[in-house]
């Protein structure tokens, strides 16, 4: 019996393989991001650091699928990005409420994304993560 030892890779949570993204301006062609690639794995933990405008939110926009490169592709679980998704979820720099909704409007709305989750259950998370920072008597109030 012939025995081989052979250990099975494990697939990139992330995998970002050629990514370039450019943006038209009044002067021609900003170059954004050029040729980057990389993995990240299972447990592992990324950091993302420079200066303004260096591309680090682009980058990120293009991970979450909220914008496409012009080259390259982004693999989830080897499954190539086409768009947004609710396995995923961005925090912007800036606050990204809805102005028209109350404060538990605003935090169940991601919920309602999420296939499966029962109506009962979506408040029941709201509820609870509104009362673990210290939210709850606010949950009626309008966000602006």
């Amino acid at each position: 019996m012939n025995s081989t030892n052979s250990k099975v890779q494990p697939i990139p949570k992330v995998a970002l393989r050629g990514v370039s993204k450019q943006f038209r301006s009044k002067v021609g062609f900003v170059k954004a991001l050029e040729d980057i690639s990389f993995e990240v794995y299972e447990g592992e933990f990324l950091c993302l650091v420079g200066p303004s405008g260096c591309g680090k939110s682009t980058l990120l926009n293009i991970i979450a699928g909220l914008e496409r490169p012009n080259t390259g592709e982004v693999l989830l679980d080897n499954i190539p990005v086409t768009g947004p998704g609710s396995d995923r979820m961005v925090m912007f720099q800036e606050p990204a409420l809805f102005p028209w909704l109350d404060v538990f409007q605003n935090v169940i709305f991601p919920l309602k994304l999420k296939k499966g989750l029962k109506r009962q259950e979506r408040r029941e998370v709201a509820e609870f993560y509104l009362n673990l920072v210290g939210l709850s008597s606010f949950k009626r109030a309008r966000v602006h």
